[in-house]
């Protein structure tokens, strides 16, 4: 086994629980332990807790889509260019973004929470101002847009995991499918 530093061990028991977390979201201590390939000892070691280790995804899901979003425009002409750099950048995040709307501990923990609608605000605004330029259909709210395009970025990273769709076509294929069903 090659030689890690104690941050790259922590960042690789991070990455497996949270791809378990969101492929079985009732997984056990033992259950991470396994899947990340070390002792149930050394996952206590790096957290005490569960719910530990929990908001620790949590946090590191929302450091790394707020690290993806940094740069992104959202320019209120072009929806397309504007949802495929939005999808590129998210889809190789849906683990985590789906760990983020569905582990119940993250609900729990306020500053989470908070966190993690001030990075879907960007997203919100836009879809405001392509509700407000007719180009979206204003009968949907916005809110339940958000929801359905973070699910069906979750569904994608799954999709791509499984093989059943190939990685490049993913942001053309989630584009096709949010602009069609949120047109006007």
């Amino acid at each position: 086994m090659p030689n890690y530093s104690k941050e790259n061990r922590h960042n690789e028991i991070l990455e497996s629980a949270t791809e378990l977390l969101s492929l079985k979201p009732t997984a056990t201590l033992q259950e991470i332990a396994d899947y990340a390939n070390i002792g149930i000892a050394t996952l206590h070691r790096h957290f005490a807790s569960r719910e530990a280790l929990l908001d620790e995804l949590a946090i590191n899901a929302i450091e790394l889509v707020e690290h993806s979003l940094k740069e992104i425009t959202f320019p209120g002409h072009d929806i397309k260019k504007s949802l495929e750099e939005l999808f590129n950048r998210l889809i190789p995040l849906g683990d985590k973004i789906y760990f983020l709307a569905y582990a119940a501990s993250v609900d729990e923990n306020q500053a989470i929470a908070e966190r993690e609608d001030r990075i879907k605000q960007p997203h919100t605004n836009a879809i405001d101002i392509w509700k407000e330029q007719g180009l979206l259909n204003n009968a949907i709210s916005t809110k339940w847009m958000v929801t359905v395009i973070y699910n069906l970025l979750f569904v994608t990273w799954q999709e791509i995991h499984s093989g059943n769709i190939a990685k490049n076509d993913a942001a053309d294929l989630l584009v096709t499918t949010v602009l069609n069903g949120f047109l006007k």
